[in-house]
């Protein structure tokens, strides 16, 4: 018997967790995304006005995973393609990336020269972080007359473990979402942009992102290509991908993953 580690809720992985327990297997569950909370209203308010925006700039990705889901709500997904982005770390980038759209991620945190060479008068911004957002930023965003509006989100994601993986024979991914943040949560993520993201400022070097070391016997299963894509371009090594996102197709590549020397 193995046990199998789920990074989702118990209530959205009902018929894989049924078909690993026909097979003699315990599934565990590790929801790394966590649960969306409330939306704050002034997110909602600028999600159903979405196509007054030039600009999104985003601090984190528990914020933009907000924004994302009240344009959802609010039906405005298709204007996302009319926005440009600014993206305070890698981690963020590729999460916009994910979504289709042109992201920046100015070096080392300059906010001036990316304000000052990108953003003007006329651009309306949204500027989405948690916590406190960098008064380096909201200056520059003054001293260029640019009008933005503030949104913080509080972060949702669990707390960071390096030990959650113990014991674990295998780690299901759902998504390139989920495995960015089974990663950043385990081990960190690395801090270079993105090999597509458009970086400002001063030159930001890419170095290969270091292979990943996860707890002794863990092994990787993707549901998807894009899955295991995003776990591939940050170090991990997926032993084996569903064939389809459906449960028996998991099931098969949970047991080639268990039977890999």
């Amino acid at each position: 018997m193995a046990r199998v580690l789920l990074l989702t809720p118990p209530e959205q992985a009902a018929d894989l967790v049924f078909l690993l327990e026909e097979e003699g297997h315990e599934p565990c569950f590790w929801p790394v995304l966590g649960a969306p909370g409330e939306l704050p209203l002034g997110l909602r308010a600028v999600a159903e006005h979405i196509h007054r925006l030039t600009w999104v700039i985003a601090i984190g990705r528990a914020p933009l995973r907000a924004f994302l889901e009240a344009v959802n709500r609010a039906g405005t997904r298709r204007a996302l393609q009319k926005l440009q982005w600014l993206a305070a770390d890698a981690s963020t980038a590729r999460a916009i990336e994910r979504q289709g759209g042109t992201v920046r991620v100015p070096g080392d945190g300059k906010w001036t020269s990316a304000v000052s060479g990108l953003l003007t008068g006329d651009d309306e911004v949204l500027v989405l972080h948690e916590g406190e957002a960098p008064e380096i930023l909201l200056d520059s965003l003054d001293a260029a007359g640019v009008g933005f509006t503030q949104v913080c989100v509080p972060p949702v994601l669990p707390e960071r473990s390096r030990g959650a993986t113990e014991a674990h024979q295998v780690v299901i991914v759902h998504s390139a979402a989920a495995g960015e943040a089974f990663v950043e949560l385990t081990q960190g993520l690395p801090a270079t942009p993105s090999a597509t993201a458009q970086c400002c400022g001063p030159e930001v070097h890419q170095p290969v992102a270091p292979r990943v070391t996860l707890a002794s016997g863990l092994r990787v299963v993707a549901t998807t290509p894009a899955a295991a894509a995003a776990l591939e371009s940050l170090g991990v090594e997926v032993y084996a991908t569903a064939s389809a996102a459906a449960a028996d197709a998991v099931v098969d590549a949970t047991l080639k993953a268990l039977c890999t020397e």
